[in-house]
C-alpha cells in the first residue's frame, strides 16, 4: 500500500504530518519491536479503507491472484474453499462466477465484510482474525489468502491454524510480497512504517520454511505480469505502460516482486 506524498494525518493518533507513511512517527515507533493487537490492526485497516478508498482492495480490484485463480480453475466446483483476508469480496465473486458454491469469506474489518456481502451475498461470511480460525479441525478442502500473510504479526500461528482446518492433501494458495524487492522499495519511497503494515514478508526460501514446518509440500506459481497496484507504485508515470507488459514469470522466485504458492498439506 502506498500513496503519493502530501499533508495527512496518522491514521492511529490523527497527528498531522507529511509524507508516504501512514502512521506518524511516533506511531510507528511505538510498534516497531512488540506484537500489534488485533483490534489496533483492526481500527488501522478500517481507517484506510474511511481515509484512502481509491488505494485499498476493499473498493476496487488492484492486486488479484491470477496464478492462484488459475490453479482454482481446475479444481471441482465441489469443493469446499476459504478465502481469509476477503477483503472486498473481488475474488469470492471470482471463484462464484466459476462455478464454485460453497464459499466462506474471513475478514477482520466491518469495511471489507460490508463491501464482500453486498458483492456476493451467496458466500458465507465471517469476521474474525486470521490467527485464530473459527472453524473445525478438517473442514476446508481449499484456502486461499492474497497479500494477507505479510499483514500478520504470528504467520507461523496462522499457518498451524490453516494447517488444522484443511483436510490431509488440501490446498494452501498464497499471494504474498517478496520480502526483499518490497523491503528496498519501501525504504527508497520513505515508507518507515512498513514493518506496522507488513511484518511478516517473507523470502521463497522463508516461506517455503515456515510451510514445511506445518506439513506443507510448496510448489511456486508463475504469475504473468505485474499487478495494477504493482504498477500505480512505478514512480516515472510514463515508464507504467511498458511495466506493465512485462513478463515477470520469466524472473527467478527470488527476484519477483510477490510470490504465489500452492502449498498441499501432506
Amino acid at each position: 500500500m502506498v500513496v503519493d506524498r502530501s499533508e495527512r494525518s496518522c491514521l492511529l493518533c490523527g497527528a498531522r504530518f507529511t509524507g508516504r507513511a501512514f502512521l506518524c512517527r511516533s506511531c510507528a515507533d511505538a510498534y516497531r519491536r512488540g506484537p500489534i493487537p488485533a483490534e489496533v490492526r483492526r481500527r488501522f485497516y478500517e481507517a484506510i479503507d474511511r481515509v484512502y478508498p481509491t488505494w485499498s482492495n476493499t473498493y476496487e480490484e488492484y492486486n488479484p491472484p491470477v496464478g492462484l485463480l488459475a490453479f482454482l480453475a481446475a479444481l471441482p466446483r465441489t469443493v469446499r474453499v476459504l478465502e481469509i483476508g476477503a477483503g472486498g469480496g473481488f475474488a469470492l465473486r471470482a471463484m462464484e462466477r466459476m462455478g464454485f458454491r460453497r464459499l466462506v469469506g474471513l475478514d477482520l474489518t466491518a469495511t471489507s465484510l460490508a463491501e464482500a456481502r453486498r458483492r456476493v451475498p451467496g458466500a458465507r461470511l465471517i469476521a474474525a482474525d486470521a490467527e485464530r480460525l473459527p472453524l473445525g479441525d478438517g473442514s476446508v478442502d481449499v484456502v486461499l489468502s492474497s497479500d494477507l500473510l505479510e499483514h500478520l504479526p504470528d504467520v507461523d500461528g496462522h499457518l498451524a491454524e490453516v494447517a488444522r482446518v484443511l483436510r490431509p492433501g488440501g490446498h494452501y494458495l498464497i499471494k504474498t510480497p517478496n520480502r526483499r524487492p518490497a523491503e528496498a522499495y519501501y525504504r527508497l519511497r520513505g515508507l518507515y512504517d512498513y514493518h506496522f503494515w507488513h511484518p511478516s514478508m517473507c523470502t521463497p526460501g522463508e516461506l517455503e520454511r515456515r510451510l514445511a514446518r506445518q506439513g506443507f509440500e510448496c510448489t511456486f506459481v508463475s504469475p504473468a505480469r505485474l499487478t495494477q497496484a504493482q504498477v500505480r507504485k512505478i514512480p516515472v508515470a510514463r515508464l507504467r505502460p511498458l511495466a506493465a507488459q512485462v513478463p515477470i514469470g520469466w524472473l527467478p522466485n527470488g527476484l519477483r516482486p510477490h510470490l504465489e504458492v500452492v502449498a498441499t498439506r501432506r
